[in-house]
């Protein structure tokens, strides 16, 4: 089977921060891509690139589109019917040609992985491939409410088509050599970060928003001119990410901050060399951990209020610091972690130059009414903390408790809001980067 000179990639970032994520990409992968996009709010980036390099081991990687017609997505029966015949309806005028290139996708994996067994060459039909690989199928609603329909049901078509596509394959949801991933693509233009544009197409402004501006996804897409709903449908590369130094984590807390999350925000708030930099809710040290690994030049402590978490965090970062030391080769500092009150940070006054922390907000941790005792006292400290010029980013789901006290006459006049954007953690929450003014 003759090969595309090129493939299309898809990246899983922090929802919401795709555009931090992006900037954060190595410099031999942006260098060798012909074009790199993202949609806002997504989750995702999207690569086109060479097949011959070399740089790509760990993607999605595209194998076609299916379109659901507007009418079938809107009624919930209608779309479970759908799924259930192979993306089919009873009408002519719905019916799909599913045409999924997966030659290219399997070749890719093949070479990364030598357990898995190649896709069919030009001399064969699908029916004559005999192979013996295990797979599952995923699905990723991101933004897209559908009452009535799990994503459950839309893995399960995908992977009844992959079932039909590879008779020989079989199941397996634990130990798999091959994952299908499906997921929906907003009506949107995307933001080319290099390649066809790089004009940015962000034209509405967040709520209370002075300074950015970024997408907002129609998570209802109830444009009347869409006729369909796409489902991108890849086949995700073998990831490895249990070996991955900087992913490890010995011990997780209740609500413990993805580190991929924890580095996108790090690269938000940009320290540079020389700043200190503070979390004032640290937990078991996500957020100081990996911003000792990756900003070396800065200093980075967490105040802790709770006594078991300091020994986790403690933990941690020895586990990590040993982790990429063995793997890596090479040193690199280590947070200091402390006993400590957000409300009464025993630190002098306009000594921090950033604050970033994930707060607790009523979901597994703390709850309102606490929140609501916390939160007047924490901003006064972030106001105390920082120095002039510095800034805080702070994630909540308890945007408006947040809002109100920046509001506040003990706030207002020295916390300007840079931007606000919202993001996904699990739960859809707020971040707000301020500045000391």
């Amino acid at each position: 089977m003759a090969l595309n000179t090129s493939l299309e990639l898809t990246l899983a970032v922090p929802m919401g921060l795709e555009d931090i994520a992006v900037a954060q990409l190595p410099h031999g992968l942006v260098d060798t891509a012909i074009e790199i996009s993202y949609i806002l709010g997504t989750g995702y980036l999207t690569l086109t690139i060479s097949q011959n390099e070399k740089d790509v081991t760990k993607a999605l990687i595209s194998v076609g589109s299916i379109g659901v017609p507007r009418s079938i997505f809107d009624a919930p029966k209608d779309l479970l019917a759908y799924l259930k015949n192979d993306f089919q309806a009873g009408d002519q005028e719905n019916n799909n040609i599913i045409a999924l290139n997966w030659g290219n996708a399997l070749s890719i994996i093949n070479k990364t992985s030598p357990t898995i067994p190649t896709t069919k060459t030009s001399s064969q039909s699908i029916d004559e491939v005999k192979t013996s690989a295990t797979f599952r199928a995923s699905f990723d609603r991101g933004t897209v409410q559908h009452k009535g329909v799990r994503s459950q049901d839309v893995a399960a078509a995908l992977g009844a088509l992959t079932g039909k596509a590879f008779p020989g394959w079989k199941v397996n949801l634990t130990e798999y050599d091959v994952e299908v991933v499906g997921r929906w693509i907003p009506e949107m233009k995307p933001v080319f970060f290099k390649g066809a544009s790089t004009l940015s197409t962000r034209d509405e402004d967040i709520e209370g928003d002075s300074g950015f501006k970024r997408q907002k996804i129609d998570a209802g897409h109830k444009s009347t001119k869409e006729k369909a709903m796409i489902i991108q449908v890849g086949v995700a590369l073998p990831l490895s990410l249990s070996s991955c130094p900087y992913r490890y984590r010995p011990v997780d807390g209740r609500t413990s901050l993805k580190i991929e999350i924890a580095y996108t925000l790090l690269a938000m708030a940009g320290p540079k060399a020389g700043d200190i930099v503070l979390d004032v809710c640290a937990g078991v040290g996500t957020i100081p951990i990996v911003g000792a690994t990756h900003f070396p030049g800065s200093f980075f402590a967490g105040s802790e209020i709770v006594p078991s978490n300091i020994d986790k965090a403690a933990e941690n970062a020895r586990g990590m610091k040993a982790k990429v030391e063995e793997t890596r080769g090479k040193s690199h500092s280590q947070p200091s972690f402390f006993m400590g009150d957000a409300k009464a940070v025993c630190w002098r006054s306009g000594s921090v130059d950033l604050i970033v922390s994930d707060l607790p907000w009523g979901q597994r941790e703390s709850s309102h009414v606490s929140n609501c005792k916390l939160y007047p006292k924490l901003v006064k400290q972030v106001v105390r903390l920082l120095r002039v010029g510095g800034r805080a980013v702070l994630v909540t789901g308890e945007r408006k408790l947040l809002q109100r006290q920046l509001d506040s006459v003990f706030a207002k006049p020295f916390l300007q809001v840079v931007q606000k954007r919202e993001i996904t953690i699990g739960f859809s929450v707020m971040v707000f980067e301020l500045r000391r003014i």
